[in-house]
């Protein structure tokens, strides 16, 4: 078999959500195919290391991107890709893509033979416009992401998707009826070796009085969800514990205006950009995933349930983690009421369940774990390198 061409949408090393979907996969495919992958990263972390089987695709400057949008292109892969190809594209057999934005180079890939499998990691249009960033063109290129998501819906020999809303929210918007069995969920799963892992969770008891959020808090859809907690549920919380609580909110690069509403509230505490996320929540008993808007899978939550944490989680998050809805420690809320009501059952169950951490860590572990994850994801990918 010739080689399989991994494109990743972030840096297998940036320890976010992206990071470790891109690692997780990419962990699965050197397992599986140790010889026989390459990786064409787009985004550089500060931590990465050239190796013979990656490839870095250049920056471009400020004003090669507004001519490069001007032409209709939204990522600079699309420039790169052409002479990567004439150069390496006999060696392979195989793409997958690990975000639908590069589909446009799906015919590159044709014309040489190589066929294309897609990861959707959201429903990205709504993604886009909910994140209106700079790395998202402040949402100004709507129409480019949906040509690209509708190239890989129309053109790729597999797609695959984190959640099965995603899958039911993107054959329903472009009408896909026929080929169905081309479209699989796969899930999220961790990675091989979870650098961030803390082992000794086991040995602490959950602490229902010390809550945690934590995200990228430079995120758009997570900075705002943040400030709809303190609008709206963070008098809950006050009232639920007479005011004798801990409020954990930790993240990547919060704003000024985020680190100084944290700042007013005294039983909040910041931890901005910490090293190990584990370490920084581990004290913590309940965990709150706010996030309202955007798609995909809130993988932020994972964090939470990898530490036998109780999950309080808006509606919007729970995508993807349908499984655990049957359970009490797992509770959805999209108003006042549900939230007060959620956060009322985890504090009894807490109370009332000294071995509830192992049972949370149990049902984590039992879907996605790397030995579970992998399995799912390879027996999607050899029944495409085939």
């Amino acid at each position: 078999m010739k080689k399989i061409l991994l494109l990743t949408s972030e840096s297998i090393n940036l320890k976010s959500g992206g990071g470790l979907a891109n690692k997780a996969f990419f962990d699965s495919l050197m397992l599986r195919y140790p010889d026989s992958v390459d990786v064409v990263q787009i985004a550089h972390s500060s931590t990465d290391v050239d190796h013979d089987n990656f490839y870095f695709v250049p920056e471009i400057s400020k004003a090669g991107q507004v001519l490069w949008l001007l032409r209709g292109r939204y990522h600079r892969l699309y420039q790169w890709m052409p002479s990567f190809l004439a150069k390496h594209g006999k060696e392979y057999s195989y793409c997958i893509m690990n975000a639908s934005t590069y589909a446009d180079t799906i015919d590159m890939m044709s014309d040489y033979g190589i066929k294309t499998a897609v990861i959707h990691h959201n429903y990205e249009v709504r993604y886009q416009m909910d994140n209106r960033l700079p790395s998202t063109l402040f949402g100004f290129t709507p129409y480019m992401v949906e040509r690209n998501e509708r190239l890989a819906l129309n053109k790729a020999e597999l797609n695959m998707y984190l959640t099965e809303y995603d899958k039911e929210t993107i054959i329903s918007k472009y009408n896909i009826s026929s080929n169905l069995d081309k479209h699989v969920v796969v899930g999220m799963y961790e990675p091989r070796v979870v650098t961030d892992s803390f082992d000794n969770s086991d040995d602490l008891a959950l602490n229902d009085k010390v809550l945690a959020i934590c995200g990228s808090l430079s995120g758009l859809q997570t900075e705002q969800s943040v400030f709809d907690v303190f609008e709206n549920y963070y008098n809950i919380i006050a009232e639920q514990y007479s005011g004798d609580f801990k409020l954990i909110i930790a993240g990547r690069n919060p704003s000024e205006e985020l680190v100084a509403k944290c700042n007013m509230h005294e039983n909040v505490v910041l931890k901005a950009n910490p090293e190990n996320m584990f370490k920084t929540i581990d004290k913590a008993g309940i965990f709150i995933c706010p996030v309202n808007c955007g798609s995909g899978l809130k993988l932020r939550i994972m964090d939470g349930l990898k530490l036998g944490m109780p999950i309080l989680t808006h509606e919007v998050s729970a995508r993807g983690y349908e499984q655990y809805r049957k359970f009490k420690w797992f509770q959805v809320y999209n108003d006042k009421q549900s939230f007060a009501a959620g956060l009322r059952k985890i504090v009894s169950l807490i109370e009332l369940n000294g071995n509830l951490r192992n049972e949370i860590k149990t049902e984590y572990n039992n879907y996605f774990s790397f030995e579970n994850g992998n399995r799912r994801f390879i027996k999607c990918i050899e029944s495409f390198c085939k």
